[in-house]
C-alpha cells in the first residue's frame, strides 16, 4: 500500500508512514492506494481508498467522481455536505503519534495556542480565547510550528483547550488537534457529537463544554483537578483500520 498524501510534513500520511514502520509493514506500489486530504487522486490496481478530513470546508477539490473510483471512503467527522450523502462512508477519526505527542511538563499559562486564527471558520475560535484571556493567563505562539516545536508549545500549559473550526455545515469537529491533546495533557473541548463515538468518556478522558460559562467553569475545575486521558487513539490503530478494509 501506498498513502497518497501531498503533506509530506504533517499530514497523516506521514503519521501513518510512522506507524506502519512501528508495525513492520513494508510500504509498496503494490496495487493498494489511500489517498489522503490533501491528495492529487491516484487510483489503485487492486483497492483505492479516501481519508477525507476536513469535510466542513466542503473544498472544491473534493469531488465526486474521486468518491466514485474509491472501494473505500473513510471520513474524519461524521458530518457529509450534501452532495456526497450518496456514497457509503466510514467514520475513521485522527489520532495522536505517542513518539512525537507526549507529555513533558513545562507549566508557564493556564492556557496556550499554536494555530490559525485569521480565517472566517475560526471565528469562534479567536471570540473564545478572548474570554479566556481575561481570566487565564495565556500564550498564543502563532502558527507554522514544527511538529517537535508545536509540542513543546503545547507543553506550556496547564490544560490543553481546544475550539474547532465553525462552518456552515457544522458546528466544530473532532480535529487532529483534539487527539495530539489528549496524549500532552488534561484536555477541554467544545462539545460535538462525535465525541460520543470515539470510545472515550468525558469526565474521564477528558471534559467538553457547550457555552461559554460551562467553558470557563471546567477550564478552571481542570487547572484544580487535572484528569488524563491514559490511551489516547494511536495512528498504528488507524492503520490497522485501514488495513483490514483494504483487507491485507
Amino acid at each position: 500500500m501506498i498513502f497518497n498524501c501531498e503533506d509530506k510534513i504533517k499530514g497523516k500520511g506521514f503519521y501513518l508512514e510512522r506507524a506502519a514502520k512501528r508495525l513492520g509493514i513494508e510500504l509498496k506500489d503494490d496495487g493498494y492506494v489511500l489517498n489522503i486530504e490533501p491528495y492529487n487522486f491516484k487510483k489503485g490496481a487492486i483497492w483505492t481508498g479516501i481519508w477525507e478530513i476536513d469535510l466542513l470546508l466542503d473544498r472544491p477539490e473534493m469531488t465526486e467522481e474521486n468518491w466514485a473510483q474509491a472501494d473505500t471512503i473513510f471520513t474524519a467527522v461524521s458530518i457529509i455536505p450534501e452532495r456526497f450523502k450518496k456514497f457509503n462512508t466510514t467514520l475513521l477519526f485522527q489520532a495522536a503519534d505517542l513518539e512525537l505527542h507526549k507529555r513533558e511538563p513545562n507549566y508557564q499559562y493556564d492556557v496556550v495556542f499554536s494555530g490559525s486564527i485569521t480565517n472566517p471558520c475560526y471565528q469562534e475560535r479567536e471570540r473564545v480565547y478572548n474570554l479566556i484571556k481575561e481570566k487565564f493567563t495565556f500564550k498564543d505562539y502563532g502558527k507554522d510550528k514544527s511538529i517537535e516545536d508545536y509540542v513543546k508549545c503545547c507543553n506550556t500549559a496547564r490544560v490543553q483547550f481546544i475550539r474547532s473550526m465553525k462552518t456552515l455545515l457544522g458546528d466544530g469537529e473532532l480535529a487532529q488537534r483534539f487527539f495530539e491533546a489528549l496524549a500532552i495533557g488534561p484536555t477541554l473541548t467544545n462539545y460535538v457529537p462525535d465525541l460520543e463515538l470515539t470510545g472515550l468518556e468525558e469526565g474521564v478522558d477528558y471534559m467538553s463544554y457547550k457555552n461559554d460559562k460551562e467553558m470557563l467553569e471546567k477550564l478552571e475545575y481542570l487547572l484544580n483537578n487535572p484528569i488524563m486521558c491514559l490511551t489516547p487513539p494511536t495512528y498504528d490503530d488507524r492503520l490497522k483500520t485501514i488495513l483490514k478494509h483494504a483487507k491485507l
